[in-house]
């Protein structure tokens, strides 16, 4: 298991979720170019998460590790941008909740699909989708938190979080009512 562990997208999918210190730390800079370094930060997160799953495809290096870290890497991306720009005051509390929520009924559902299987469940679609259009909301916050088109940007990110909560959770109910599917 170890040796599955140390791999080029798993390594990519660490450095994704150690990102977010250098993006927190420019996002409360006082200096004036604290929201482009926010943003140089974001990208390079987005780069290491385009580069993991094209290298763990290439190489076929995939994993029951990169099969969590992957989307783990993603929800403490979102989590920690959400909840700094949320302090920031430049997103509203009941969207970063409504984020914050979606990824812990996943995490949770995950968990439980884990627990029951002994199996890690990879990403949908529509889940890779919806987080690449809040991370693009992220991005319009971050560069002009006063436009009308971040409003739109969040009715979109609501959209896409509804249409992947719901695969998700219709993807538990068909693992869940699996024949053979029991406690371990």
């Amino acid at each position: 298991m170890r040796r599955e562990f140390w791999t080029i997208p798993n390594a990519l999918s660490i450095l994704r979720i150690l990102l977010v210190l250098p993006f927190l730390a420019a996002i409360f800079s006082s200096d004036s170019g604290g929201r482009w370094w926010a943003l140089f930060w974001m990208g390079l997160g987005v780069l290491t998460d385009k580069l993991d799953g094209d290298i763990a495809r290439w190489t076929r290096s995939d994993s029951e590790w990169g099969r969590i870290l992957d989307p783990l890497a993603d929800k403490v991306g979102v989590g920690v941008a959400a909840l700094a720009l949320l302090v920031k005051g430049w997103l509203p509390l009941w969207f970063v909740a409504v984020l914050l929520l979606r990824d812990a009924v996943i995490l949770l559902g995950g968990l439980v699909i884990k627990q029951r299987t002994g199996e890690v469940i990879p990403s949908n679609m529509a889940g890779k989708w919806a987080v690449g259009v809040i991370g693009g909301t992220l991005i319009v916050a971050i560069v002009d938190n006063t436009t009308p088109f971040l409003t739109f940007c969040m009715g979109l990110s609501l959209v896409m979080v509804a249409l992947s909560t719901v695969g998700y959770l219709k993807r538990f109910v068909q693992i869940m009512r699996a024949p053979g599917t029991t406690d371990n």
